[in-house]
């Protein structure tokens, strides 16, 4: 009846019957008895204890360093790492940075993804409030390019019983910027344009060509406002009693924005870097389950409740009972 009184009336706001907008599809609903969910707190509580424990093994393993800020030292500055636990390669050295906020809504606009690609003629209006520098056009423009981490690191490694010291220069086979920025913005997203020299920031220096990968790594901004990014991977074993030796070029200004500089030093596991946060909240949730499951299985076995007769859930056969 209903859907010929649809067909005639074509106007008719009358729904069309049929399972799908009668909401009578087939379904399956859980009937949460008692042993079902102290079954189901248990299942669960167990898979995330092993999942955080496994967790947590994995960020105990990696061996990190972090140095002691060195923004507060007047000029250039040495920053030292005493190995004191024996560190298997690649081991990545990052800087860290407190209170800069690269995740604020202006900042994080303020740059020209086409310019970053080699297109000449791109539109910079997307750069506001950094499109010229000197009545010229900025390249690249925007606030992050304009605010590119410029501080520079040299190392010496100084091996555990003095036989061996070693000043290692960029890409010489140990100390690497190749390979620190992720592959998919090496080659598809940052492109010099031929012929065009980078500008000089307000501050006054010099920016990097786009496809330099510390350029790139800068560029992909961080979501909190104190972060680290990787620039050096060193392929080479650091050993316990090793010395790590950086004189350090202290460029960048933090005072600014009251921040904190530092370096990291760190290996990863298969999990990543050292972040003991993720295991131990799959440890709590699946504490809580546990917790739960016995609460609930010693009221049950104290004083249990009754159960209705199942087959009064079956609404046909209730309707045929009528």
């Amino acid at each position: 009846m209903a859907n010929n009184e649809v067909k005639d009336n074509p106007h008719s706001r009358m729904p069309v019957d049929n399972d799908f907008q009668q909401q009578r599809l087939k379904a399956w609903q859980p009937l949460l008895t008692p042993n079902y969910v102290i079954g189901t707190f248990f299942v669960i509580g167990a898979i995330f204890l092993v999942i955080g424990g496994v967790a947590l093994a994995a960020s105990n393993s990696v061996v990190e360093y972090r140095s002691e800020r060195y923004d507060t030292a007047a000029g250039n500055t040495v920053v030292e790492f005493h190995i004191d636990e024996d560190m298997s390669q690649p081991v990545f050295l990052y800087y860290e940075l407190t209170n800069f906020y690269q995740n604020h809504r202006r900042y994080v606009k303020s740059r020209s993804d086409p310019q970053l690609r080699g297109e000449s003629g791109a539109s910079l209006s997307s750069c506001d409030p950094l499109e010229t520098i000197d009545g010229q056009p900025m390249y690249p423009c925007g606030l992050i390019a304009n605010s590119f981490f410029n501080d520079e690191f040299v190392p010496t490694y100084i091996s555990a019983d003095n036989a061996t010291v070693e000043t290692w220069s960029v890409n010489d086979g140990v100390y690497m910027k190749k390979g620190i920025a992720w592959s998919s913005d090496v080659e598809d997203k940052f492109k010099p344009i031929p012929g065009k020299e980078t500008s000089n920031t307000t501050t006054g220096y010099q920016l990097p060509s786009v496809d330099d990968e510390d350029f790139i790594v800068w560029m992909r901004t961080a979501g909190l406002p104190t972060f680290k990014k990787l620039h050096r991977r060193i392929l080479k074993d650091l050993k316990k009693g090793d010395v790590l030796q950086f004189d350090v070029t202290n460029r960048f200004d933090v005072s600014s924005f009251d921040g904190e500089k530092r370096l990291v030093l760190s290996t990863t596991s298969w999990l990543g870097g050292k972040n003991s946060f993720l295991g131990i909240a799959y440890l709590v949730v699946g504490g809580l389950c546990v917790l739960l499951a016995i609460a609930f299985l010693i009221k049950h076995w104290r004083s249990p409740r009754p159960l209705g007769d199942m087959k009064y859930f079956n609404w046909n056969t209730r309707h045929a009972s009528h």
